[in-house]
């Protein structure tokens, strides 16, 4: 059983997908289902009992965006309504470190760029644009790896303690944290090679080295 009376996750899509298309642009509506789908299995709010009553869905990226209603509700700061998406809290729920490597990945996209911008021309093929900017030695996942190896899952908590969910959706490495400050050690010693798409995709395809993507 997947969740609930659905024996799969998509049973769980059609269903919450009918009462969300039945709804009208901008008018609050009620659905005693999708607020236990948000307490249950939303990455936020099941941490912290959160179970928003009312939901609306306005025009906006990808047909609509799904909003709920917070207002009254013990959060870390008062709010009314907040983008939270029925369909993230039926994938399969990410953990703690999976939030701190995708922060990981946000922290050095300023580096990639600049190296892409260096780098104009793939170094593997010398003839196409550069699409990435690849980790060669180490793998990144190699490198998030030995972090991973050197703190405590305490500290992977105290990491994310001070994010505030409402007012920034995607989680951000704090300054100074012990994750953070050996996460930026460990990169610096980073090679990136900038690559085309054909030549990164290669990348993606071939057998895993110990120190390779």
């Amino acid at each position: 059983m997947f969740w609930r009376e659905f024996p799969t996750k998509k049973a769980a899509e059609d269903t919450i997908r009918g009462i969300v298309n039945a709804q009208p642009f901008e008018v609050p509506f009620e659905s005693s289902l999708i607020s236990d789908l948000v307490l249950e299995r939303h990455y936020f709010c099941s941490l912290r009992g959160l179970r928003p009553s009312r939901f609306r869905k306005l025009p906006g990226y990808n047909a609509y965006t799904f909003e709920g209603d917070f207002f009254g509700l013990p959060t870390p700061e008062p709010i009314d309504w907040h983008p939270v998406s029925w369909a993230k809290c039926l994938a399969a729920p990410l953990t703690e470190w999976d939030r701190i490597i995708r922060a990981m990945r946000d922290r050095i996209e300023p580096v990639k760029s600049r190296y892409r911008q260096v780098h104009p021309i793939c170094e593997a093929c010398n003839l196409r644009p550069t699409a990435e900017a690849h980790h060669s030695r180490p793998a990144f996942l190699s490198i998030s790896d030995s972090v991973r190896s050197r703190v405590s899952d305490s500290e992977v908590s105290d990491c994310l303690a001070g994010w505030k969910w409402f007012l920034h959706d995607n989680f951000a490495l704090p300054k100074g944290h012990r994750i953070t400050i050996l996460f930026d050690e460990l990169h610096a010693t980073a090679t990136l090679q900038a690559l085309c798409r054909e030549c990164h995709n290669k990348t993606k395809r071939r057998k895993p080295q110990p120190n390779g993507d």
